[in-house]
């Protein structure tokens, strides 16, 4: 052997050594991310299923089509668009998880039955020959085929008989289920890796309210709930010499108002329309009536505030809003809360989301009397997972990815192919679209971060400024996810409490305001001498109260750190 072989050799051998030093102190993780990189431009094929308010096979394929030219651009990525009627699409995906689950198990099943049978050979003395089945993993060789122009174009590969990977979960009960029962896949290594763009274009209350002791599933980014607004007539402040800081309450109002309405202006309502006070949840059978145990939900509450149900009487700002309601209506100072033409207000309450800062803020002060609220449905009814099923984890979170920040695919999955479903109004600004084919229709908070695609046919994408200012002034109730407080052994008591709110309802609202104070200090020792009210309030002797089924709620959702 000759001296430049033998050094090239030992060279050799050094590398090796090398390598294989480094390779040990590498962890796990390190290994595991450089598979996924090396493995991440593979041509491959993903599902992707969404339910739908109208399609045809053929529009669906459009889409899919259309979807298919950016993301095997993008990613050497395949999608097959799976869609399925709204009302059947939780069946749906739920029956295509239970089918590779089973046929996994029977799988499963099969060759424990086969070493089993084996075994017992073995024991009976039987000599059995076992061969080992070899299994090698290879990257197939990319397939093309000769299209109709006699193109050559690439054939991705066929979506396989166990494999589901993209999908839209619509509720929490189906996402907590779907945690337990390892159906879907944890992404907090996704959102800290390749996909973490994702929290710069996702309000971080979604992601936070989305972490059921790890993140499962992205929402969709969407404005949140609408706002109650406070009104107050700037000009009508400053002719009358009153200071604006002192009316940021509506309670604070009252004498603004009914000095409004003793200057009997022409054309002038001093309160818009009757107002109730702010965010009042009602305890009892239905939570839309009114019911004498309540809580009133404040702007400076959230998740994680404890807010125990108290008899509504002994809540000030809803008595004295009640009081003040009575006197205006009395005074004739409240309107129908409708403005006709040639009519202005002194103070009025209003819904609406964030665009009442542009149009009402030149000519009233602007205060929020109730916040936008999140509700389960935001965050937990348009969530993207990926199966436990999915060819590849990192390749679904970068289309996942792609769908939360880029318009050209949100636009195509929420409104069609470009030039078949949909068309710009303005090819040269593409600032809006119009709609030209109802053969697809989607639901804008299921197809991905809303901010990303235009909010409807004709409206300009600076829309979205509106909904991402609502969302950074919104609130999380203390009630998120509480189910209520009723329960088999309070339930005929809460029953019970149903005509007695009717009646105490009933004697508020035929008072009159000079009857009013006397009315409620009646009122607050009759309920405190009620059997049913006293029982479901107690918190001492009575474990099923609804105040003490609430705080074991509470405890739970917030143990001790």
């Amino acid at each position: 052997m000759n001296k430049k072989l033998i050094s090239l050799l030992l060279a050799m051998m050094m590398v090796i050594g090398m390598l294989a030093s480094c390779a040990s102190k590498t962890s796990e993780e390190e290994v595991e991310a450089a598979d996924t990189e090396e493995s991440a431009r593979v041509s491959m094929t993903l599902t992707l299923a969404l339910p739908s308010d109208n399609f045809t096979e053929e529009s669906r394929q459009q889409v899919e089509d259309a979807l298919n030219r950016l993301t095997t651009a993008k990613y050497d990525t395949a999608i097959e668009l799976k869609l399925y009627p709204r009302d059947e699409y939780r069946d749906a995906y739920m029956a295509q998880l239970n089918a590779i689950t089973e046929m996994i198990a029977e799988e499963e099943a099969a060759a424990e039955a086969k070493r089993q049978e084996l075994k017992e050979l073995k024991k009976q003395g039987i000599t059995v020959v076992e061969t080992e089945e070899e299994t090698v993993e290879t990257v197939a060789e990319e397939e093309t085929i000769i299209n109709e122009l006699g193109i050559s174009i690439k054939q991705y590969p066929e979506v396989g008989e166990k494999q589901f990977d993209i999908f839209l979960v619509t509720n929490y009960e189906d996402y907590y289920y779907l945690i337990e029962n390892e159906l879907i896949q944890q992404l907090d290594g996704e959102l800290s890796g390749t996909s973490k763009v994702l929290k710069t274009y996702i309000y971080p209350t979604y992601l936070q309210l989305a972490n059921v002791e790890g993140t499962y599933a992205i929402p969709n980014n969407h404005p949140v709930g609408e706002y109650q607004f406070l009104l107050v007539n700037k000009q009508l402040v400053e002719d009358y010499y009153y200071d604006a800081g002192s009316l940021k309450t509506l309670l604070t109002c009252k004498d603004f108002i009914v000095d409004m309405g003793r200057q009997n202006i022409d054309g002038l309502i001093p309160l818009l329309g009757e107002v109730d006070a702010a965010n009042m949840m009602y305890w009892g059978e239905d939570p839309d009536e009114w019911s004498i145990i309540s809580s009133q939900i404040t702007a400076s509450m959230s998740k994680g505030t404890k807010r125990t149900p108290q008899s509504t009487l002994a809540n000030a700002t809803y008595v004295n809003t009640v009081k003040m309601m009575k006197e205006l209506n009395e005074l004739g100072y409240i309107g129908d809360g409708k403005v006709d033409e040639g009519e202005t207000f002194a103070v009025g309450v209003i819904s609406g989301d964030a665009s009442v800062y542009d149009t009402y803020g030149d000519d009233y002060y602007i205060y929020i009397y109730a916040k936008p609220m999140f509700t389960e449905q935001d965050v937990y009814g348009s969530m993207f997972a990926v199966s436990a099923y999915s060819k590849n984890l990192a390749r679904s979170m970068e289309i996942i990815t792609y769908l939360n920040t880029s318009k050209d695919i949100r636009t195509v999955l929420q409104y069609g192919a470009e030039g078949i479903h949909w068309e710009y109004v303005d090819e040269d600004t593409q600032d809006t679209i119009k709609i030209i084919s109802d053969d697809y229709q989607m639901d804008i908070n299921d197809t991905g971060n809303v901010y990303m695609t235009y909010p409807d046919e004709g409206v300009s994408m600076d829309y979205w400024t509106y909904g991402k200012k609502q969302n950074m002034e919104a609130q999380v109730s203390p009630y998120f996810l509480f189910k209520g407080a009723v329960n088999d052994v309070n339930a005929q008591q809460v029953k019970d409490l149903t005509p007695i709110s009717k009646d105490i309802k009933a004697r508020i609202d035929a008072a009159t305001s000079a009857e009013f104070d006397d009315l409620i200090a009646a009122l607050k020792t009759e309920v405190k001498e009620n059997e049913v009210c006293s029982a479901l309030l107690d918190s001492k002797e009575n474990e099923n109260s609804l105040v003490n089924v609430y705080s074991a709620w509470y405890e739970d959702m917030n143990p001790p750190a």
